[in-house]
C-alpha cells in the first residue's frame, strides 16, 4: 500500500527545470557528408554521381534523359533513392524535436524533343520524398508538382513537420539520418516511328535544418524535498509551490541515475503543498536515484533535482503484534535509546529515552485511534497499523 502522507517543509529551496514551448532553436542549413544511390524493387533508373549533391556547384547527382529512334520498353521509370545521410547533427539530448526542413535544388532536364518532325514531351515528378534513419519511419511528403526546366530550390517539411516519425535528438544526430528523394521520370513514346523520350533530372544540393525547443528555467519551487531509508522502506517527502494549474507529481526511480522508471502519480491539487510517498519495495543492494516529475495539461513536463539513498545495512527491530491493539512491543537483539511514534500527520504523539539503552520495550497504544503510525527506532521508522 502507498502513502500520501502531509510532511512538514523546511527552508531550503529547491529549483525544478524543464521545457518551454517558446525556446525554439533552429540549426543552420547542414549539408551531409554521405552520398548513395539506393535501388529498391521497383525502381530502375540509377543517379550518377550521388556526392553532387552534397554540396552547391562543382557538379550535380544527375540521371540522363534519352531520346533515341528505338522503342523503349518503359517509357515511365521509377529512379533509385538518391539518399544523402552523415548530417552531424548534435542537438543537446534535453531537446524536443520540433520538426525537420529539407531543402533541394534540382532541375529536370529533356522535357521535349522532335525527332523526324515529331515532338516528344516529358515530365519529371516525386515518386518517394522521406527522411531515412535508424528510428525513422517517415512519411512520404512527395509533391504533385512536375519539376522545372530551370534550376529550382524547394523545400519540404517545416519546422513543425515531424515528418510521421518520432524524432529525438538521438536519432538526428545519428551518422544515418537523413534525407531520400525517388523520382517518376515520365516519358513518351511514337510506336509507329518507333522514337521514344525519358527526361533527366538533376540534383544541385540538399540540406537540413532541425528545429528543436531547449529546457529553459522555471519559477517553480520545491522545498523539503528529501528521501530517507526508513526500517524496510524509503520515504520521500517535498513541499511544493506548483502552479495555478492542477497537475500530477510523478515519482521516477532508478538504480544508476540515467534509466528511469515510473513508481507512482500522485495528484497534485491547486492549493496543496505538502506531499510524500513510500517506496515499499526499494532495490535491496546498491544506492536508489529518486527525482520528481510535475505534469500539468497543456503544460511542459518538469524535473525536480535528484535524491541518492545509498545501499547501508540496517538494525534487526522487531515490532510485535502488528496489527495492534493495546501495546506495541519492540525488540532488538542490539541496544537502542530512544523510541518515538509519529501519526499520519507527521505528529510526534509518543516518546521514550532509554539512558542506558535497552533490547526491549513497550508501547501502550489504548489511547491511540485506528489508522496507521510510524516507529521511530534510533532513527528508523517502522510502519505498524492499530485495528
Amino acid at each position: 500500500m502507498k502513502h500520501l502522507v502531509l510532511a512538514s517543509a523546511c527552508a531550503s529551496m529547491l529549483l525544478l527545470s524543464g521545457l518551454r514551448s517558446n525556446a525554439q532553436t533552429t540549426t543552420p542549413a547542414t549539408n551531409g557528408t554521405a552520398a548513395a544511390d539506393v535501388p529498391f524493387t521497383g525502381s530502375s533508373s540509377a543517379w550518377l554521381t550521388p556526392s553532387g549533391a552534397l554540396t552547391a556547384g562543382g557538379g550535380t547527382a544527375n540521371i540522363a534523359s534519352i531520346a533515341a529512334l528505338s522503342l523503349l520498353s518503359n517509357v515511365s521509370p521509377v529512379s533509385d533513392n538518391l539518399q544523402i545521410t552523415g548530417f552531424g547533427f548534435a542537438i543537446p539530448s534535453t531537446a524536443t524535436i520540433n520538426g525537420v526542413t529539407a531543402s533541394e535544388t534540382r532541375q529536370a532536364s529533356g522535357l521535349s524533343v522532335t525527332l523526324l518532325g515529331i515532338p516528344l514531351l516529358g515530365s519529371v515528378s516525386d515518386n518517394s520524398v522521406r527522411l531515412v534513419g535508424t528510428g525513422v519511419t517517415s512519411s512520404n511528403l512527395a509533391s504533385g508538382t512536375n519539376w522545372s526546366g530551370s534550376s529550382t530550390t524547394v523545400t519540404y517539411g517545416s519546422t513543425s513537420t515531424m515528418w510521421g516519425s518520432a524524432l529525438t535528438p538521438t536519432i538526428v544526430n545519428d551518422a544515418t539520418f537523413g534525407f531520400a528523394h525517388s523520382v517518376n521520370l515520365i516519358g513518351q513514346n511514337n510506336p509507329i516511328l518507333a522514337v521514344s523520350l525519358i527526361p533527366g533530372a538533376a540534383v544541385d544540393v540538399v540540406t537540413l535544418t532541425v528545429t528543436y525547443t531547449m529546457p529553459v528555467t522555471l519559477p517553480i519551487k520545491l522545498t523539503n524535498w528529501s528521501a530517507t531509508h526508513t526500517g524496510d522502506v524509503n520515504v520521500l517527502r517535498w513541499s511544493a509551490n506548483t502552479t495555478d494549474l492542477p497537475g500530477t507529481f510523478i515519482v521516477e526511480r532508478s538504480s544508476n541515475g540515467k534509466d528511469w522508471s515510473t513508481l507512482a502519480n500522485v495528484a497534485a491539487p491547486i492549493g496543496q503543498a505538502d506531499y510524500s510517498y513510500t517506496d515499499e519495495n526499494p532495490f535491496q543492494t546498491g544506492p536508489t536515484y529518486y527525482r520528481l516529475r510535475l505534469h500539468s495539461d497543456g503544460e511542459t513536463d518538469t524535473w525536480s533535482s535528484i535524491q541518492v539513498i545509498s545501499s547501508v545495512s540496517r538494525p534487526v527491530v522487531t515490532l510485535y503484534p502488528n496489527p495492534f491493539i493495546d501495546n506495541i512491543n519492540v525488540s532488538s537483539p542490539k541496544a537502542f535509546t530512544k523510541v518515538s511514534v509519529t501519526n499520519i500527520q507527521g505528529q510526534t504523539i509518543w516518546t521514550k529515552t532509554f539512558g542506558g539503552g535497552t533490547t526491549n520495550a513497550q508501547i501502550s497504544t489504548s489511547s491511540f485511534a485506528h489508522g496507521t503510525y510510524f516507529v521511530q527506532v534510533d532513527g528508523n521508522t517502522y510502519k505498524v497499523i492499530k485495528n
